[in-house]
C-alpha cells in the first residue's frame, strides 16, 4: 500500500511545518550554527532559537561548541522500523548471498511518498558502490529498482508520481517524457525486470525486479549495480537479470507464506 500524503488534506500546523524544516536543515547542512541554519530556512534566529532548543530537549538534536545536528535517536527509530519491515527481514539472506554469487553490489529499495528509499545494500568484495546510500531518497524514474516497482503499480499512482516529483534528467539517457516512461514500464512488466544504463550516473547500469504482495500492492524491489560496461557481456546478460527476478520472486513467496501463516 502506497504511502502517498493525501494531497486534498491541507491541515497542517505552520509552527511545526518550521521546526520539520529546522531540522530538515540540520540534517541538510551536516550539522550547523543558529546562524546558518536560519540563513538556510529564511527566518530569524529568533524564531529557530526556540525551536532548535524543543528538539534539543527532545533529544532529536545535540548541540556541541554551537552546532546542532541530527541525533543517533533516528538511527534507533529507522533501525527498529527496518527491521520490523517484513521485505527487509525476507531479503536481507537472500541479497548477500546474490551479491556473491553475481559479483555485484544489490539494494533493497521500497518507495515512500513517491520516491525510491534504499533501505539495505550489500556488495561482494570489489563491486561497485552506487551513489545511494541507505535512506537516500531517489526519483523513481531513473533507477532500476525505482522503474521495477513503477510497472507494477496501476497507471493513475505513475502519473500521480510523475506529477508530484516531475522527471528531472540525470543523465542524457534518462527518459524525461511520461509517454516514453510508460512505454519502457510495459515492456518491464513483460519481461519480470528492469534496466537502468547510465539513467542514473554515468558508467552505472543496474538490474531491478519488484516484489508485490497476494493483491498486487508493491511492496519493494531488488537491484544488482555494475559498471555499464559489464551489462555489455554475455556473461551477465544472459544469467544475471534473470537471477535477480529469481531472487525477488523468491522474496515474494516467503512473504506470501508468512502472511498466509
Amino acid at each position: 500500500m502506497s504511502d502517498a500524503p493525501d494531497t486534498n488534506d491541507s491541515r497542517t500546523i505552520a509552527a511545526v511545518d518550521k521546526c520539520c524544516a529546522i531540522l530538515d536543515s540540520t540534517h541538510e547542512l551536516q550539522g550547523a550554527t543558529l546562524t546558518e541554519i536560519s540563513e538556510h530556512v529564511g527566518l530569524t534566529p529568533g524564531t529557530v532559537h526556540p525551536h532548535l532548543a524543543t528538539l534539543l530537549e527532545n533529544q532529536l538534536v545535540t548541540k556541541t561548541d554551537g552546532v546542532y545536528a541530527p541525533s543517533f535517536k533516528f538511527l534507533r527509530v529507522g533501525e527498529r522500523r527496518r527491521r520490523e519491515n517484513v521485505f527487509f527481514r525476507h531479503a536481507t539472506n537472500k541479497i548477500e548471498e546474490l551479491a556473491q554469487r553475481i559479483n555485484a553490489r544489490v539494494q533493497i529499495y521500497v518507495e515512500e511518498f513517491g520516491m525510491g528509499v534504499c533501505i539495505a545494500q550489500t556488495g561482494s568484495h570489489g563491486s561497485i558502490q552506487p551513489p545511494d546510500r541507505v535512506g537516500d531518497q531517489t526519483h523513481l524514474h531513473v533507477i532500476a529498482a525505482g522503474k521495477a516497482m513503477l510497472a507494477e503499480m496501476p497507471d493513475e499512482r505513475v502519473s500521480e508520481i510523475v506529477a508530484q516529483h516531475g522527471m528531472p534528467e540525470y543523465t542524457s539517457n534518462t527518459i524525461v517524457e511520461e509517454s516514453d516512461l510508460f512505454d519502457a514500464l510495459e515492456d518491464i512488466s513483460d519481461r519480470g525486470y528492469a534496466c537502468n544504463d547510465e539513467e542514473y550516473m554515468s558508467g552505472l547500469g543496474a538490474v531491478g525486479s519488484a516484489v508485490t504482495a497476494k493483491n498486487g500492492d508493491v511492496i519493494g524491489a531488488i537491484s544488482a549495480a555494475v559498471p555499464t560496461n559489464r551489462m555489455e557481456t554475455s556473461e551477465f546478460a544472459d544469467s544475471v537479470p534473470l537471477d535477480v527476478a529469481s531472487v525477488a520472486n523468491t522474496i515474494e513467496l516467503d512473504i506470501q507464506v508468512e502472511k498466509s501463516e
